[in-house]
């Protein structure tokens, strides 16, 4: 009845990934941790590895440029996930991954509302007719006198 749709992706996955190891502790305690001198990240493009200094470098890549043009933007996220070789006797590890996301493209807008394009129809305006000019009304009454002297126009307040 239903079919199981998935999103379609033009362009490949692009991220860096940092494999985090069980430290053997439990929280409050830092669970998974690397050394921040020996860890790289692993780019998914062209399993490139890169440094933390040197993420600036693996962003100017003309691979994960053509991303950033395309208009997606970087996005964290982690899992924890069964460790293919287990290191230091740990069963786990915790997968760090920066990643390129395309850009929401929702139906709606944040407020709900539809885009006056959707809800109005595409109506043509009517068409302006020039009209005759007609003669200016006086806008004083025919007993009107004009001010002299300003002090006439103030008018005394009763206390």
């Amino acid at each position: 009845m239903y079919q199981d749709k998935k999103p379609s992706y033009d362009m490949p996955f692009c991220g860096l990934t940092l494999k985090l190891y069980e430290t053997g502790k439990k929280s409050p305690s830092y669970e998974y941790s690397a050394s921040a001198t020996k860890a790289k990240f692993m780019c998914s493009l062209t399993k490139e590895l890169f440094s933390l200094s040197e993420f600036m470098n693996w962003y100017n890549k003309p691979q994960v440029q053509a991303y950033a043009k395309a208009g997606y933007s970087l996005k964290w996220g982690s899992k924890v996930q069964q460790a293919k070789d287990s290191k230091f006797g740990a069963d786990t590890e915790q997968v760090v991954t920066c990643f390129m996301v395309k850009p929401y493209q929702g139906g709606q807008n944040v407020d709900g509302m539809k885009p006056i394009g959707q809800v109005m129809p595409n109506v043509t305006p009517p068409q302006y007719t020039p009209q005759p000019m007609t003669q200016a009304q006086p806008s004083a009454p025919d007993n009107a006198m004009p001010v002299n002297n300003m002090s006439d126009m103030d008018d005394e307040i009763p206390f």
